[in-house]
C-alpha cells in the first residue's frame, strides 16, 4: 500500500472503555508538545468531546476519524489535516475497546482505523490486581486475526509502582514479545468528570489544563519517549480524493455562514465548515452564551452540545428572540442540541425556561439514552439538505426527546438493528429550516451540504 503522508503517527488502543484513554492520550500530546513536536491529534468515531482535551494539550485543533459516514475518506482526512497543522507526528485516540465497531467484524472500531491508515497501535491497558495477564490480554489484542492492526507496544495505566511495572515488562517481553513503553501509577482523583453525554468539554472547566499536566507528569517519570517515537510509522492504503460538486453558488456572491460555537453548541464534525467554504459559502463563528448576535448572514447552523446545561443563561441573551426573527428569512440547520433550543421550552432538572418557540415541541430530559449509535436515514420529504428518497449516515447519541410535534422528514433506522425504525426530524417555513436528531458528516454526502447553500443563496427549492 502506497504511503499518502510524510507525518508518522500511531494510535493509542485500548482494552475496553474506562481505562483512561483520554487522559493517556492527553498527557502523550503534552509530552511530544514538550519534546517540541507539532502534535495533530485525532479522535477514532463521533466523539466530540474527548477532542476538547487532546485539543487543549496539543494546542492544535483534534479531528474526527469517523469511518462510517465516509469510510474511504479517512486517509484523506488524516493527510490534509497533518499538511494544515504542519505536523511534526500525529496521535489517534481510539474509542472503546480497540475491536469494538459495528457488528462483530468491529466495522469503524479502532482496529479497523488503524488497518486503514496503516498506523501501528500502542495498547493501552488497566494493570489493576494484574501481571502477567497484562502480557495474556496484550499477546490476543495483538493476535486477533483477521482483525488484529500491528500493536507495537503497550502502556500500563494504574500500576502498583515499579516492582509491579518490573513483572509487567518481563511478562510481555517472554510471552507477548511485545515492549512496556510506559506506566502510570493510580493517581487520586484520577477521572475526568463526566454527566450523562460522557466527559464534561474540557472548555468547562478551568482546571482541564492543570488535570492533563498531572497525568503528563506522572507518565514523564516512566515513559520511554524515543522507544515509543521509534514505534511511530507514516501511514499507508488506499488514499482517494472526494469527489465534491461544483459551487453552488456564484461567482462574487458568497452565501454568508454564521456557526454557533461555544459551550452549548460544541458538538461539531469540524470539518464540515471547511467543506461549505471549498463549496463557496463564507463561514463566521459566534458565542451565544456571550452575548454574541449571529454575523449577518444567510444560513444560521446550531450544532448540538449541551443547550440544557446552559439553558438559563441562553433564556437571558437575545439569542433565542433573534433565531425567531432570522427563521423568517434566512434559512436555519439545526442539529441534536441545536434543534432543543428551537422547540417551544426545556425542562431539565426541575427547571423549565422558554425556547425560541420555532418549533411546536416541548424538551423533555430523560435519564437514559434514547438513541445511540450509528443510523441510516431516508428522506421521506425533500428538505434542506435532501430531495426525498436519498439517504445518508449519520450518528445520534441524546437524553432528550421532543412532545407535542409529530417529526416528518426522515425515516430512520439503526445500522446495527436494521428494523429498529423510527422517524426524525422537522422541515418547516417552506424548507427553509431543517431541525433534526442526526449528526452528519456532510463529507460523506457533499451534495447535501451544497444543496443547503444553493437554497440559502436563493437558487434552490
Amino acid at each position: 500500500m502506497a504511503c499518502f503522508s510524510d507525518t508518522k503517527g500511531f494510535v493509542i488502543g485500548a482494552a475496553s472503555s474506562g481505562t483512561g484513554k483520554t487522559s493517556v492520550a492527553s498527557a502523550l500530546c503534552l509530552l511530544l508538545k514538550e519534546r517540541g513536536l507539532s502534535v495533530q491529534p485525532f479522535k477514532t468515531g463521533p466523539d466530540f468531546i474527548d477532542t476538547t482535551y487532546l485539543s487543549l494539550a496539543s494546542g492544535t485543533a483534534c479531528r474526527n476519524l469517523d469511518g462510517f459516514p465516509c469510510p474511504k475518506l479517512m486517509p484523506f482526512f488524516y493527510a490534509s489535516q497533518c499538511r494544515e497543522s504542519n505536523a511534526d507526528i500525529a496521535l489517534v485516540e481510539g474509542v472503546m475497546g480497540l475491536y469494538d465497531g459495528l457488528g462483530q467484524d468491529g466495522l469503524y472500531s479502532t482496529a479497523w482505523l488503524a488497518r486503514t491508515l496503516g498506523l501501528p497501535v500502542i495498547l493501552l491497558v488497566d494493570a489493576r490486581a494484574a501481571a502477567t495477564s497484562v502480557a495474556a490480554t496484550a499477546k490476543g489484542f495483538a493476535t486477533l486475526e483477521p482483525l488484529a492492526p500491528r500493536v507495537t507496544g503497550v502502556i500500563a495505566n494504574r500500576v502498583a509502582g515499579a516492582s509491579h511495572a518490573e513483572l509487567i515488562a518481563s511478562a510481555l517481553e517472554r510471552y507477548a514479545a511485545l515492549p512496556l513503553l510506559g506506566w502510570l501509577p493510580k493517581i487520586k482523583d484520577e477521572s475526568l468528570p463526566s454527566r450523562h453525554l460522557g466527559l464534561i468539554p474540557a472548555a468547562e472547566r478551568a482546571s482541564s489544563l492543570k488535570t492533563v499536566e498531572a497525568y503528563a507528569s506522572a507518565l514523564r517519570e516512566h515513559l520511554d519517549m524515543d522507544k515509543l517515537l521509534a514505534t511511530a510509522s507514516a501511514p499507508s492504503g488506499d488514499y482517494l480524493e472526494p469527489a465534491l460538486p461544483p459551487p453552488a453558488i456564484k461567482p462574487g456572491s458568497p452565501v454568508k455562514v454564521a456557526v454557533a460555537d461555544d459551550d452549548a453548541f460544541c458538538f461539531h464534525y469540524r470539518e464540515n465548515w471547511k467543506l461549505l467554504e471549498t463549496l463557496g459559502a463564507e463561514v463566521s463563528m459566534f458565542s451565544p452564551l456571550r452575548g454574541e448576535s449571529a454575523p449577518d448572514a444567510d444560513l444560521l447552523i446550531l450544532p448540538g452540545g449541551y443547550p440544557e446545561e446552559f439553558m438559563d443563561a441562553l433564556s437571558e441573551t437575545d439569542f433565542l428572540a433573534a433565531v425567531r426573527d432570522f427563521v423568517k428569512t434566512g434559512c436555519v440547520y439545526a442539529e441534536c442540541g441545536g434543534m432543543l433550543c428551537l422547540a417551544r421550552s426545556m425542562e431539565y432538572r426541575g427547571t423549565k425556561r422558554d425556547m425560541a418557540g420555532v418549533i411546536d415541541a416541548e424538551v423533555k430530559m430523560t435519564d437514559r439514552l434514547a438513541h445511540f449509535g450509528y443510523v441510516e436515514a431516508e428522506a421521506r420529504r425533500s428538505n434542506l439538505i435532501t430531495q426525498a428518497g436519498e439517504t445518508l449516515r449519520a450518528h445520534e447519541f441524546h437524553y432528550s426527546k421532543l412532545e407535542g410535534a409529530s417529526p416528518d422528514t426522515f425515516s430512520v433506522r439503526k445500522a446495527s438493528r436494521p428494523a429498529e425504525t423510527w422517524t426524525d426530524g422537522f422541515t418547516r417555513y417552506d424548507g427553509r429550516l431543517l431541525a433534526t436528531y442526526l449528526h452528519v458528516n456532510f463529507w460523506s454526502r457533499p451534495e447535501a451540504a451544497a444543496r443547503m447553500l444553493a437554497r440559502a443563496a436563493g437558487d434552490g427549492s
